[in-house]
């Protein structure tokens, strides 16, 4: 770790160590397959809720697997051997690359989430298990209808679903595979969480084999529009369902896709969960018929009407602004101090000196942390 990346890291514990909050009720659940191939990269999503200020998810991987990387900052993972840790502070949800071992056989992952108070709680669930079978089609189950994450398309039949976004612009995807028979109702499901599409469902008027669809996460806006709707921009989607344009009103119909907004965002912008909306571009931007279908502590849940796949973005209303693309220089943010932040850590801050209020505590923690996000 470089030398300033250590001050911070040094400077967030400290101030973790000298803030407490009242107690909490901390929970962490992770998802991941259920088995992979030897030597598959694979992702993991892990949601988290009620840490407080600040908090720590320390994943112990089994054997022989391997850490790759996550959505998180570089600056907020540490790896100690077989065990990764993850800090946050203001995340709902993350998600970690890792690699699965040559060797088969059954391996179990494990992990705690520690809240300000320094309470720990078990990842659930606390009987976690990942198989690595030489059979395995890298899904969250075995058989020939699966789901799972993925680098990219695969299948036969329908075809596997095909992207036409440059993968510097996809932040991640997570794909799933069905049979699908004429006269019967189809659901892709994406039960991984690491997108905000939970299904894709459609009638079949024709059988296509088994049939891949893939659901990809945007950096930034898509390469295949030309500009956005005006109003706030929760995430930018793509879908692909199979290959070749199968996916046309000869083949399917009544298509769905059910979607989540994050509560914290939708209070954020002021936004009525009435007014979520699902667009759809063909061409042209469309607004698609929207309406709630359910919620939970951190999640409100969408459905969406639509008449075919491809580029999609969660809109609220709001002035038109503008979705940054992932290639784009990263503007210094507003209110920024003029002095440089490594010079700033080296300082003495009175907020570290015990007898100080909390609040000043919380300032500092936010400071830090935006620091270390700063790449």
């Amino acid at each position: 770790m470089k030398r300033n990346g250590f001050k911070f890291v040094i400077i967030l514990l400290l101030a973790l160590t000298l803030y407490t909050a009242p107690a909490s009720a901390g929970s962490a659940q992770r998802t991941l397959p259920n088995s992979v191939s030897p030597n598959q990269e694979f992702q993991v999503a892990v949601n988290v809720a009620d840490y407080g200020a600040a908090g720590q998810v320390i994943e112990k991987l089994p054997a022989g697997f391997t850490f790759v990387s996550s959505t998180l900052p570089e600056r907020a993972v540490t790896k100690n051997g077989s065990e990764v840790s993850f800090l946050l502070m203001t995340e709902r949800s993350f998600s970690y690359t890792m690699k699965a071992p040559a060797t088969t056989g059954t391996y179990k992952i494990v992990g705690i989430l520690r809240d300000i108070n320094k309470t720990e709680f078990s990842v659930s669930p606390a009987d976690c298990s990942i198989t690595v079978s030489q059979s395995s089609n890298g899904g969250s189950g075995d058989g020939d209808d699966d789901s799972g994450h993925s680098g990219g398309g695969g299948g036969s039949g329908g075809g596997g679903g095909v992207s036409a976004e440059p993968q510097s612009n996809v932040e991640v995807k997570e794909l799933s595979k069905k049979t699908v028979t004429s006269g019967e109702r189809v659901k892709f499901e994406f039960p991984q969480g690491v997108t905000c599409i939970r299904y894709v469902e459609f009638d079949a008027k024709k059988s296509m084999g088994k049939v891949t669809t893939i659901v990809e996460m945007l950096k930034g806006q898509s390469k295949l529009v030309s500009g956005m709707p005006e109003g706030s921009i929760y995430k930018n989607v793509n879908i692909w369902v199979g290959s070749g344009g199968i996916a046309n009103s000869e083949n399917i119909a009544n298509a769905v896709v059910g979607f989540r907004a994050e509560k914290s965002w939708l209070e954020k912008c002021g936004a009525d969960e009435s007014s979520v909306a699902l667009w759809n571009y063909n061409k042209a931007w469309s607004k698609l018929e929207t309406k709630k279908v359910g919620e939970d502590s951190t999640y409100v849940f969408f459905e969406s009407k639509t008449p075919g796949f491809g580029p999609f973005t969660i809109v609220v209303p709001g002035e038109s602004i503008k979705v940054k693309s992932p290639d784009s220089t990263t503007s210094t943010p507003k209110n920024n101090s003029k002095s440089n932040p490594a010079d700033d850590a080296e300082k003495p801050d009175k907020s570290f000196i015990p007898g100080f209020e909390s609040a000043v505590t919380i300032g500092i923690l936010g400071a830090v942390y935006q620091i270390m996000r700063r790449k």
